[in-house]
């Protein structure tokens, strides 16, 4: 399975990437949604899983991202994470972590979701 993570904060994007990876998940990263839209465009990418962050810089944030990807791939899992967010806001058929998660709630929450 290969995850898609989307973050603005390097530490926390290679911390989510470390993890997965030694989950045994293939992961590809990106560190605004401009990146990860290009990443999703391209067949050759084969993403089962985007997991974005809200709060990123640039024209669109990762609410706007998730949207985004599940109409363009109605298939894929997305899960959004964030400290600062009220989950009323969460696009249709997506899952919500909050910040700080922890190794085992990500893991988890990945693969009930893709289950």
């Amino acid at each position: 399975m290969r995850v898609l993570v989307v973050e603005d904060e390097p530490t926390v994007r290679s911390l989510a990437v470390d993890v997965l990876a030694d989950a045994g998940f293939d992961t590809a990263e990106a560190s605004n949604a401009a990146q990860a839209l290009e990443l999703l465009k391209n067949p050759e990418e084969d993403i089962d899983v985007l997991f974005t962050d809200v709060r990123m810089p640039g024209s669109m944030d990762g609410l706007e991202l998730a949207s985004g990807a599940k109409r363009k791939r109605p298939q894929l899992v997305v899960i959004v994470t964030s400290g600062w967010f009220d989950r009323a806001e969460l696009p249709q058929g997506t899952t919500f972590i909050g910040k700080p998660w922890s190794a085992v709630d990500l893991i988890s929450k990945i693969q009930r979701s893709a289950a």
